[in-house]
């Protein structure tokens, strides 16, 4: 992501506001960790925590409001700065360009404005040096988690010098296959810290991550009580945080079925591939898919349909691209040729497909789509 998953928020509240309803929106959103001041304990304070974003919340503009903006901007030159107030008067107006700030809303703030902003200025922040790709399944068996682990395996080929930037999360509790298929399945019970999430930091993500030869690190959990525990959104979006604050570049293996987390990690990452099969049904449930994300997300975003398991016919296909570029519109696609005899042999052995056969059509169709892309730089276009 280059925006996370988990975002801390720091609120300066003016002197004047005995509660603040834009605190109160962003407390009681999973998604965020907030962190509430007075504008006297700035004034005090020698810097501010540890922030994404800085969000100060205030009615009219002072001396001592512009003296706060001056401290804040100080100690957080390079975080996103948003304003929260009553409607200014133009030299107020004018304070607020002078110290950089990102956004500013006017009260009463729409909930829903509110968290598009913090999100849209967080992303811009992070996105030069972070991204986070998801690599969704549309079915059942459509094979993202292979897609998934070829591609944290090309993005450290791409990469030789950053190997370490690049990691692979697996997200379907219920089976932990990325362990499986790469022959590195881990004992830790994630599920002992579903009750206290607080206890995930960069300290625990060192204990339970896993480093492959290929170089890039693995989290992979078979733990399907996960899915239904109570705390398993928390743990989940605090997982995804610490992670993407390890790793510049971070691919997320998420299953098809619906979890309690599904929603928010969509809402967040950088990039989407849905990896489906060339059948009716499946593309309609990518066309399911798609609305979706759009709905989470609206606006641009980079996505790409990936039929995979795809056989050339002699005659024709009985879906045609024409048809599929109707059915997708402005959605890109493209085609994952079908190696099962290649693919079989890696999962059988435990290793990377490239390991079999560095001239495949599979790897080099996946390589072109995320050159394509530019995923495996870590900007996206």
């Amino acid at each position: 992501m280059s925006t996370a998953a988990l975002t801390r928020v720091v609120i300066v509240l003016g002197k004047e506001l005995e509660t603040s309803n834009v605190a109160e929106i962003i407390a009681n959103n999973p998604r965020y960790v907030v962190t509430t001041l007075r504008m006297n304990e700035i004034a005090k304070s020698a810097s501010l925590p540890d922030a994404d974003v800085v969000l100060v919340d205030f009615n009219m503009m002072g001396d001592e409001e512009r003296q706060i903006f001056s401290e804040v901007r100080a100690n957080a030159s390079d975080k996103p700065l948003i304003v929260v107030s009553e409607k200014l008067e133009p030299d107020a107006m004018r304070h607020l360009f002078k110290f950089n700030v990102d956004d500013w809303l006017s009260k009463p703030v729409e909930p829903e404005a509110l968290l598009d902003v913090i999100t849209n200025s967080v992303r811009a922040k992070r996105s030069d040096s972070h991204q986070v790709n998801a690599v969704i399944s549309c079915v059942g068996g459509a094979g993202a988690t292979t897609v998934a682990i070829n591609m944290a395996d090309i993005a450290c080929k791409s990469r030789p010098k950053r190997k370490s930037g690049v990691a692979l999360v697996d997200l379907d509790f219920s089976t932990g296959n990325c362990s499986y298929l790469l022959n590195m399945v881990s004992t830790f019970n994630l599920g002992t810290v579903a009750s206290a999430p607080s206890r995930i930091d960069q300290e625990f993500i060192s204990v339970i991550q896993q480093k492959h030869d290929a170089g890039f690190f693995l989290y992979s959990f078979k733990r399907p009580e996960v899915n239904t525990d109570p705390g398993s959104i928390e743990l989940v979006l605090r997982l995804l945080d610490a992670i993407s604050l390890e790793h510049s570049n971070v691919f997320l293996d998420i299953p098809y079925y619906e979890t309690p987390w599904r929603s928010n990690v969509l809402s967040a990452v950088d990039t989407y591939t849905l990896v489906t099969e060339l059948n009716l049904p499946a593309i309609k449930h990518t066309l399911d898919l798609i609305e979706h994300i759009k709905e989470l997300r609206g606006g641009h975003l980079s996505m790409h349909v990936i039929f995979n398991k795809h056989s050339r016919k002699l005659f024709g296909a009985r879906i045609t691209s024409r048809r599929i570029k109707e059915l997708l519109g402005d959605i890109p696609f493209s085609y994952l040729p079908s190696d099962g005899s290649m693919l079989g042999e890696a999962a059988d052995r435990g290793v990377l497909p490239s390991e079999i056969s560095t001239r495949s059509p599979f790897l080099k169709k996946l390589a072109n789509y995320m050159e394509t892309a530019r995923i495996s730089t870590g900007t996206t276009t």
